[in-house]
């Protein structure tokens, strides 16, 4: 056999199923991964909605984030429903033997095996950045949240994705290619996306701006219902980036993948932090600093705030990653450096 690498090198792609962000990402990676390496699918995670394109060939349980109906992470119901036990067999029980390089999304339980077993691991993800100080945080740094960034899915190599390239190892968002080669308009209403609050919660304070329509998706419906100017609708990746597509703006949580979006198209945009969620007040702190109104909660006091935005809200635009292709050739091949124990035991 000749030294050097395989055409197809073999990879394991692990995301983190909670949220839809990294489901997204995954569905725009993983295409460009194929194109030249073999490619088996991991996640973990219960509280994701939207769908991924390709087959999910190891679904785990992995530990799921838990929120409450205000819009608050819920630490004790996260706790309860973690089963730390089933973690850890995971952890054991996976076999990463034959992968060239596991490419992990902030996903645990492929992190920790490879930590244990001493296999090649590569982070590659938003949360993969804020192994630089460099990137915003808020005033208060929080000791526990920066160590569950660290250690909740460990690599020592990353490549981070972030509204701007804070570091040498940081790029611009990774948008999936239908909104790349979409054409916005702008129209006359807003695209509402608060996955951590109830409906009622939302309607509570929205309704309330009567003349303008908001287009709310929620994960607790199953088919459009109207309520005077909100239009609740099932969460539906196309829907979604439709409704986005003409809008006039964006209301969403501090998350990473919308916002980028929002802004990418230049709409106007207002974020609220799921509360007692670090990584969100990190983006918080990013996205102030880009002009854009960030809120604390959502809440009927802060009414005169959402209607200054609607009304005289400023839009940003930011960058984007151009070429996924050869960002991703040029970052994981230079990592594939020597045959592996798998290539040297089939000459």
């Amino acid at each position: 056999m000749t030294q050097g690498w395989p055409p197809r090198p073999k990879i394991l792609y692990a995301f983190q199923g909670t949220g839809n962000g990294h489901s997204a990402r995954a569905n725009v990676i993983i295409d460009e991964l194929k194109k030249w390496a073999d490619v088996k699918v991991l996640c973990s995670g219960v509280n994701h909605q939207l769908s991924i394109d390709h087959t999910i060939d190891f679904q785990l349980r992995g530990i799921s984030f838990e929120y409450n109906v205000k819009g608050g992470l819920d630490y004790l119901k996260t706790i309860k429903r973690a089963r730390f036990i089933q973690f850890m067999k995971d952890v054991i029980a996976l076999d990463l033997s034959s992968y060239d390089l596991v490419i992990n999304d902030f996903e645990p339980v492929s992190a920790w095996s490879a930590k244990l077993k001493s296999r090649p691991i590569l982070g590659m993800g938003h949360q993969a950045s804020f192994k630089s100080a460099k990137v915003p945080r808020p005033f208060k740094r929080r000791v526990l949240p920066e160590w569950i960034l660290r250690n909740y899915a460990p690599t020592k190599e990353a490549i981070g994705f972030h509204f701007k390239s804070y570091d040498d190892f940081i790029f611009p968002a990774v948008l999936r290619q239908e909104l790349l080669e979409s054409k916005p308009v702008h129209g006359d209403y807003f695209v509402c996306y608060l996955p951590a609050y109830s409906n009622d919660e939302i309607y509570k304070v929205l309704h309330q701006i009567s003349n303008r329509e908001f287009r709310i998706f929620s994960k607790d419906i199953d088919v459009p219902e109207q309520r005077r100017n909100c239009l609740f609708e099932p969460i539906s990746s196309s829907k979604f980036l439709e409704a986005m597509m003409g809008a006039e703006g964006v209301l969403c949580s501090a998350g990473f993948e919308t916002p980028a979006e929002a802004l990418y198209l230049s709409k106007k945009l207002l974020v609220i932090p799921i509360q007692g969620q670090y990584e969100q007040y990190c983006n918080a702190a990013a996205l102030r600093a880009l002009n854009v109104t960030v809120l604390k909660s959502l809440k009927e006091k802060y009414l005169p705030i959402i209607s200054n935005w609607i009304y005289d809200g400023e839009v940003q635009r930011i960058e984007v990653v151009e070429d996924l292709g050869i960002v991703l050739r040029t970052e994981v091949l230079k990592r594939l450096k020597s045959p592996s124990k798998r290539l040297a035991s089939e000459c």
